[in-house]
């Protein structure tokens, strides 16, 4: 593993600044980057020295490996895995790197010495959670169904995640709700209790609760007509 990684301005790396100018980075991938004990670095904007790099490898692989195999394309996965190992083996890595100007092997040869070994680590324990937005009626949608949370998270940002028949949804460390997930697409599944005290709120239609505030006319004095007619004509009544 290498003690620093230099990555492009993706939202899966980062996902803005904070006031003072510093780098938020995406949380999951942070935790990713420490359990792997490497640092993070991002590109600078508009510099061309260090744009195009991966981009550049996969022209590489796409002209040359796969250009190659026209006309005899390899019956299934397996063939074609097999073949691109040969063909990185007897070509890719025998080539003068046109950068280094060095064997791309030999060059693997020396850098590797200087990585970190990572002594047969388990892969790194991620679960395959997604951020939804809570809507104003306090559900928040998931795989083509809609799912009820309680109605204090309405417009906040929630992660949810599907596992073991089940439908979780967290607020940052809290767990807010957990579903039996929906058995077909567009159902709504509601636990009344997630709706239970709305302030003035009420309902349009079934399945779907609105939360909103209640404003009322203001209030105005009744006078008599005749009030009006002594003030136009400067009596007194």
């Amino acid at each position: 593993m290498p003690d620093e990684i230099l990555y492009d301005r993706m939202k899966t790396i980062w996902t803005g600044t904070d006031e003072r100018g510093e780098i938020i980075w995406n949380a999951v991938f942070l935790d990713f980057a420490r359990y792997w004990g490497f640092q993070l670095r991002l590109c600078r904007l508009y510099r061309a020295q260090i744009k195009g790099k991966i981009e550049s490898g996969v022209k590489y692989v796409r002209r040359n490996f796969l250009c190659g195999l026209l006309g005899r394309e390899p019956a299934n996965l397996s063939d074609f895995n097999a073949e691109l190992r040969r063909w990185v083996a007897e070509v890719a890595n025998q080539r003068v790197h046109g950068t280094t100007h060095e064997q791309v092997l030999g060059r693997w040869e020396e850098d590797r010495i200087h990585l970190q070994p990572i002594h047969r680590r388990p892969p790194y324990p991620y679960r395959d959670d997604e951020q939804r937005k809570v809507a104003r009626d306090a559900y928040v949608a998931w795989r083509g169904s809609r799912y009820s949370v309680p109605w204090e998270y309405a417009g906040k940002d929630v992660w949810i995640r599907e596992h073991g028949g089940e439908v979780d949804v967290r607020y940052g460390a809290e767990r807010i709700a957990v579903h039996a997930s929906a058995t077909k697409r567009h159902q709504v599944l509601t636990q009344n209790e997630h709706h239970q005290g709305i302030p003035l709120g009420g309902s349009s239609r079934p399945g779907k609760t609105l939360i909103h505030i209640q404003q009322s006319a203001p209030v105005v004095e009744r006078r008599p007509l005749d009030a009006y007619e002594s003030l136009a004509t400067g009596g007194s009544r």
